[in-house]
């Protein structure tokens, strides 16, 4: 199990730290989410799409969990390829279930900014949780593990991507009461 040490987030010195996180991590993997969004269509059932997104994320959660830490010829590189590509596969299932939901804001637009969000929420949670110490895990540990990441990244993503569609629901009411008041000023 990791053993955590809690970080103080909102210290002057961290609020610095944490928008350069955003900055560093979160925006590349928005850019990296959307080229797998585009990546995914190809796929012609949207249930497959999701599932497909879904079964790789949880086995790279897994694999990710099971590797063990780094160390003399160890390389970190395999565990941060897995790192790097868990979280945009998580982020897309709920758009892919959720897309038919947009109707004014561009859907290209919408999967970055869901992403850019997702990433900042996840990122600024990781903060919280501060410096992980590696222990060995057994296999309920990893389970439950993997359980939670896939379950938080899912959760937040859907809110993120609720949050642009609200955004979107505003912006066409805010049309159609355009319309209607051009269209009262001309009768």
């Amino acid at each position: 199990m990791y053993i955590k040490n809690v970080v103080p987030i909102w210290d002057s010195g961290n609020i610095m730290l944490l928008l350069m996180l955003w900055a560093v991590i979160g925006i590349p993997l928005s850019v990296l989410t959307v080229a797998l969004f585009f990546a995914v269509r190809w796929v012609p059932s949207r249930p497959a799409q999701c599932l497909i997104l879904l079964v790789a994320g949880i086995l790279l959660v897994v694999a990710s969990l099971s590797m063990e830490p780094p160390g003399p010829g160890n390389s970190e590189a395999l565990r941060f390829l897995t790192g790097i590509f868990i979280h945009p596969l998580l982020f897309l299932p709920p758009v892919m279930v959720l897309q038919k939901y947009l109707h004014r804001i561009p859907l290209v637009y919408a999967v970055f900014f869901a992403a850019l969000i997702s990433s900042c929420v996840l990122i600024s949670l990781g903060a919280l949780q501060g410096e992980r110490y590696y222990v060995d895990l057994n296999g309920v540990q990893v389970f439950w593990e993997a359980t939670v990441t896939v379950i938080k990244d899912v959760i937040t993503a859907s809110a993120a991507f609720g949050l642009i569609i609200g955004l979107d629901t505003v912006l066409a009411g805010s049309k159609k009461i355009r319309e209607l008041d051009s269209a009262e000023k001309t009768h």
